[in-house]
């Protein structure tokens, strides 16, 4: 007589066996949207330079690299209610410029025709003057914080935001009087020196802020710039330069929704992303969207800076640089100096005068213009 096995094992694998044959990758069907919308950025200047840069947004692929996809050939133009017409002058990357003093009583708005034609403008807005502002900065936790601070005694500002572009000079692990000559495969004298260096970045975050539920329009110590501990923007001398926009409440709610869609997801309990629709318009389709928002005002700039002689003494951390001496033979100087990988900056000789080789180092630590220009900015002291 068979004796009958049960096991609950079994009851338990046979539907997992059952559904692990099921599983079937699904990719659903995905278009690809052209979601080549206009990307409007810039501010109008009533007394000085006006800067608008034009772009496109574009489809992200795989291993894509490129930044920006500018808009060229366009006409734009800054114009007031008193039909009075203030044009920009392209100059190249999509940016449009121009420098006109506005009469303070008039409204202003952008008028942007594309090279195929299309017209967009933004609202008519009034003139804002920013009321004028203080830079400072101190240590926090060991970094160097860059702060602003504005009061508007009439108390008609409320709204607040600033840009930055910040520019350092900085210098070579080594000094190098000597380089490769790859046509001929010889180390000879350099003629351009590539030890000292200065490097400009703009903002690239979006810096706002109110006073509207203060008892007074004062903005006290906001935060602006961070340059950590160690940081080599600060490794000789560092300026950064502050631009203060005044706002009205629309202008504000505008980029406040902006600074939450780029900067503040993170998780489900965060601001979700909103389709937020700045005040400029197509004018063939007013269903078409825009990206970007165009206030009018005089701005108020200030320079500060500061110098590596104002940090700790363990501020410029030990160099990190691969040093290796190659010997003046053809197969070497080719080996290491044709890569580019290491850069000779001194030669190594004998007692008697013969080149017997030359110290070299990773090519970063040598040639400030990898990273850097040479150029001395007109402002640098």
């Amino acid at each position: 007589m068979s004796k009958k096995i049960f096991s609950w094992k079994w009851i338990i694998a046979l539907p997992v066996m059952f559904l692990a044959k099921c599983k079937v990758a699904y990719d659903p069907p995905l278009k690809n949207a052209k979601l080549q919308f206009l990307v409007v950025e810039g501010y109008i200047n009533a007394n000085g330079e006006t800067t608008i840069k034009l772009s496109r947004t574009r489809n992200i692929t795989w291993g894509d690299t490129a930044a920006y996809k500018n808009e060229l050939n366009a006409r734009v133009a800054i114009e007031d209610n008193l039909q009075d017409v203030f044009p920009l002058n392209e100059k190249g990357s999509g940016s449009y410029s121009g420098s006109y003093f506005l009469y303070p009583n008039a409204k202003y708005r952008l008028h942007i025709t594309t090279s195929d034609n299309k017209e967009y403008f933004s609202d008519f807005v009034n003139l804002k003057n920013s009321p004028s502002e203080d830079l400072g900065w101190k240590f926090k936790d060991g970094d160097v914080q860059v702060y602003v601070n504005a009061r508007d005694p009439n108390n008609n500002t409320k709204f607040y935001r600033w840009s930055y572009a910040e520019t350092w000079e900085f210098h070579s692990e080594y000094y190098s009087n000597i380089r490769y000559n790859p046509s001929d495969t010889t180390v000879v004298n350099r003629t351009v020196p590539v030890f000292v260096c200065y490097r400009t970045r703009p903002s690239s975050s979006i810096l706002i802020g109110s006073s509207a539920k203060l008892k007074e329009d004062i903005i006290h110590e906001a935060s602006v710039a961070l340059v950590p501990n160690h940081d080599r923007r600060i490794s000789v001398l560092y300026s950064i330069l502050v631009t203060q926009y005044a706002l009205d409440s629309t202008e504000y709610n505008y980029w406040s929704a902006m600074k939450s869609n780029t900067e503040n997801v993170g998780s489900i309990f965060d601001p979700q992303p909103n389709q937020t629709r700045g005040n400029i318009h197509c004018v063939s389709d007013s269903s078409e969207m825009v990206i970007g928002y165009i206030g009018a005002g005089q701005t108020q700039q200030r320079r500060l800076f500061i110098s590596n002689s104002q940090m700790p003494s363990d501020w410029n951390e030990t160099s990190n640089c691969t040093e290796y001496t190659v010997p003046n033979s053809r197969d070497s100087l080719v080996f290491y100096f044709g890569s580019s990988a290491f850069i000779p900056y001194l030669k190594d000789s004998t007692p008697s005068g013969v080149t017997k080789g030359y110290f070299s180092a990773s090519a970063t630590c040598v040639d400030c213009t990898l990273t850097g220009s040479t150029v001395k900015p007109d402002f640098w002291p």
